[in-house]
């Protein structure tokens, strides 16, 4: 009885904050429609690894600018990602090691020869689950609470592992909301203000199949 009226109050907080404020809409992790939201947001969060595939092949890890390659028997240092322009799928490229590399979920982890780089890069799936066609525009504020603690808390996220993170650590103990409008880049350039949790939703599952992963 006691968490029912807690999770009452905390409904109420939002609701009232959200008169005062922006617009929110409360997201309950143990709501299905809620759910299925939460892990579109991870997805479009998670680390995309595919833009330097030419060079390590694991669609799910980048390797961490600056580092050294030989292509074609010459040094090349990758300083910039528009530095992948000059390198062509026939060059011979091998790898200067030491080097770091950043997962799907931004941790990171120092390799040393190919051997664990192809360690790693194997355990990618082709078909992974990061939506590449839309990102968030930063910053975004959540409010939150927490059951266990019965803490309430505002967080400004200002990039996508702070949205990942958020997001991962998140649990049926939890119930969160989002201060909208907040706007959504797309594929194209152009950009998209969503006002709702159903807009959001909406919004990025159309985007799914509206450009081509880069991941093969």
């Amino acid at each position: 009885m006691k968490n029912k009226i807690i999770h009452i109050l905390v409904l109420a907080f939002f609701v009232i904050t959200a008169c005062q404020e922006e617009e929110r809409e409360v997201i309950e992790p143990d709501d299905p429609v809620d759910s299925q939201l939460s892990v579109l947001m991870k997805n479009v969060a998670t680390h995309d690894g595919s833009f330097d595939d030419i060079v390590d092949q694991g669609n799910c890890l980048s390797i961490n600018i600056p580092y050294k390659i030989i292509r074609n028997g010459e040094s090349y240092t990758v300083t910039h990602t528009s530095d992948y322009l000059g390198i062509s799928a026939t060059d011979n490229i091998e790898i200067e090691y030491p080097i770091i590399v950043t997962l799907f979920d931004y941790s990171e982890i120092a390799v040393s020869n190919e051997q664990e780089l192809q360690t790693l890069t194997n355990a990618c799936s082709v078909n992974d689950d990061d939506i590449e066609c839309i990102d968030f525009e930063y910053p975004i504020v959540f409010s939150s609470f927490d059951s266990r603690t019965n803490r309430l808390e505002t967080k400004q996220l200002i990039h996508d592992s702070e949205m990942f993170e958020f997001i991962t650590n998140t649990d049926q103990n939890t119930v969160f909301s989002i201060d909208y409008p907040i706007n959504l880049l797309l594929h194209d350039g152009s950009s998209t203000s969503v006002q709702h949790n159903t807009d959001l939703r909406n919004a990025i599952i159309g985007m799914i199949s509206a450009c081509d992963e880069n991941d093969n």
